[in-house]
């Protein structure tokens, strides 16, 4: 989204990170070799899985746990480029 965010901005005519700064999400690596790189949050992808299948794993082992919500913080990074003025 954020490499097409910095496409249809220059194709209106203003520059990231001088008219706008452009923020993304993921850490794809597209993003680290575009013009200008993009500043990204960068989600701790194997935390996310590992917490993921602990709840499943729970869930098989007490079925009658219930279908309560619980909040899960998954550890994150960000990372600044240019595309805010890094």
């Amino acid at each position: 989204m954020a490499l097409g965010a910095v496409r249809a901005l220059h194709d209106r005519g203003l520059r990231v990170p001088d008219d706008i700064d452009v923020v993304g999400f993921d850490d794809i690596e597209a993003s680290r070799y575009s013009i200008p790189t993009i500043t990204t949050v960068a989600p701790d992808k194997e935390g996310i899985a590992g917490a993921a299948v602990d709840l499943l794993l729970d869930r098989i082992e007490r079925p009658d746990m219930g279908t309560g919500s619980a909040e899960h913080v998954a550890g994150h990074q960000l990372i600044v480029r240019e595309g805010s003025g890094g």
